[in-house]
C-alpha cells in the first residue's frame, strides 16, 4: 500500500505554489507508505538539456563535472544536498543517454542520473516527506505541475533507487500504488528490446514499456491504452510528461483515486482529505 499524489495548475499565477502543495498533497499519504517518499516536479524550462544526479556514497564532484565536460558543454553546475544540477549545451554534440548513464555508472558507480529533461527534476530519499522537502528545499519550488509518492515496500529492498518516481526518457516520470502481477513477463520481453533495468522494482518496467510505446510513435494517451492491454494486476498509477498529468487504474479499479477539480487546478490523491489541505479548498469543486 503506498501513496500517490498530483497537481497541474491551469493558471501560472499559481506557480510558485507547487512545492507547498504538493508537500501537503502527499504528507497525509505517510500513513499508506513511510518508508520513502519522492516527487517529480516541472519547472522552469531551458533550451539545453537538464540532469540531476544523486550520489549514495562520498564522491569528487570535482571529477564527475570534469567527466561530463568530456562528454559535452557544461553551462552551470548546481550543488543540492547529496548531489548535482547539471545543464548542458548539446546543441552541437547530441547525447545518447542510454549509452551516457552505462558509461556513467561504469567511471561512478555510486553516482546515480536521477532525471533528465528541459523541465523535469526528481527528487527522492528514505524516509518522510518533511525531511525530503526540507533536505532539498522544495517548499518555494516553482512550477506548473508535478506528482508525488509515499512508499510501503512490498516487493523490493528499501532505498532512494527502488523508491518513486521512475523515469525512462527525458520529462517523463510515473508514481504507482499497487502491484504488476506479470512483471517478470513484461520486463523479460523489454529486456529483449535491449532495455535495460537499474531496479528491481516493478514499477520502474511501467515507465519503460511507456517510452518504448512512445518511440514506436504512438500518442501518450494510445501507449496508455496499449499498457492497460498487456500489464495484470491492480494498480493505479500517475503518469507526468512536459504538459500533462494522465491517472491509470486498473479495470477493477482496486486501488484508490479521487480528483479535484476547479478552475485553477486539478489534483489527483489517493485520499480525499489530502484535498483539505490545500489553500482555498472548496468541497463543492467537482
Amino acid at each position: 500500500m503506498c501513496g500517490i499524489a498530483g497537481i497541474i495548475y491551469r493558471k501560472p499565477e499559481l506557480y510558485k505554489n507547487l512545492g507547498n502543495d504538493l508537500l501537503r498533497l502527499i504528507q497525509p499519504l505517510e500513513t499508506r507508505g513511510p518508508d520513502s517518499c519522492g516527487i517529480g516536479v516541472y519547472g522552469s524550462a531551458t533550451q539545453q538539456l537538464k540532469i540531476l544526479l544523486f550520489a549514495a556514497a562520498d564522491v569528487s564532484w570535482e571529477e564527475v563535472k570534469q567527466w561530463w565536460e568530456n562528454q559535452t558543454k557544461v553551462i552551470k553546475c548546481d550543488a543540492i544536498a547529496n548531489g548535482r544540477r547539471l545543464i548542458l549545451d548539446i546543441t552541437e554534440k547530441p547525447l545518447d543517454l542510454t549509452q551516457i548513464k552505462q558509461r556513467l555508472a561504469t567511471a561512478f558507480p555510486q553516482v546515480h542520473l536521477m532525471s533528465t529533461g528541459q523541465l523535469l527534476e526528481i527528487y527522492k530519499e528514505v524516509g518522510t516527506a518533511e525531511n525530503l522537502f526540507q533536505k532539498y528545499q522544495l517548499n518555494n519550488f516553482t512550477g506548473s505541475h508535478g506528482i508525488g509518492h509515499t512508499r510501503m515496500a512490498t516487493e523490493s529492498v528499501v532505498d532512494t533507487y527502488h523508491s518513486h518516481p521512475f523515469t525512462a526518457a527525458p520529462d517523463l516520470c510515473i508514481v504507482h500504488n499497487g502491484q504488476i502481477s506479470n512483471y517478470y513477463k513484461l520486463r523479460f520481453t523489454l529486456a529483449k528490446k535491449g532495455i535495460v533495468f537499474e531496479t528491481d522494482n516493478d514499477s520502474e518496467a511501467i515507465a519503460h514499456y511507456i517510452r518504448y510505446q512512445l518511440l514506436q510513435g504512438f500518442s501518450l494517451e494510445q501507449a496508455l491504452q496499449n499498457l492497460l492491454n498487456d500489464i495484470d494486476g491492480t494498480y493505479t498509477f500517475l503518469v507526468a510528461t512536459t504538459d500533462k498529468i494522465a491517472l491509470v487504474r486498473d479495470k477493477f479499479a482496486a486501488k484508490p483515486a479521487v480528483i479535484y477539480e476547479t478552475p485553477e487546478i486539478v489534483a489527483i490523491a489517493s485520499e480525499y482529505r489530502c484535498f483539505l489541505n490545500l489553500p482555498h479548498y472548496n468541497p463543492d469543486a467537482k
